[in-house]
């Protein structure tokens, strides 16, 4: 579990960090994507955390015996690290200010519902 969370949270590092290897003139509403895509990893590692070891209603993500585990959270992180990857390949062109406002509307809304499963998975006793 620990190495899963390491694992996203690295990913979403070096999203970040491409910055600074190249200099180039910061373009308005940049640094407020990079902002929303931190905070949609830290909201999916939550929401993972919280839902370690419980009945997993949604069949894609529970694992043989109904839970979510190890192949529900790869499949997560697989799920977000395409949606930062389609985001990445839609910035790193010429993207303009509006386009890095509506992807962060975007992911700061994406973040906030996970964030809820995430503070209702925690109200859920782990099964004995």
């Amino acid at each position: 579990m620990r190495k899963l969370l390491i694992v996203l949270t690295m990913a979403t590092s070096l999203l970040c960090a491409q910055d600074g290897f190249v200099i180039e003139r910061k373009m308005p509403g940049k640094r407020l994507w990079q902002w929303s895509v931190t905070s949609l990893a830290a909201a999916n590692a939550m929401d993972i955390q919280s839902s370690w070891g419980k009945h997993e209603l949604n069949r894609t993500l529970a694992g043989p015996g109904g839970t979510f585990g190890r192949e529900g959270a790869l499949l997560k992180i697989g799920l977000q690290g395409g949606l930062m990857g389609m985001e990445y390949l839609l910035t790193r062109g010429h993207a303009g200010p509006r386009l890095y406002r509506a992807l962060s509307i975007l992911n700061f809304g994406i973040s906030a519902g996970t964030a809820a499963v995430a503070v209702h998975n925690y109200t859920i006793p782990r099964p004995n």
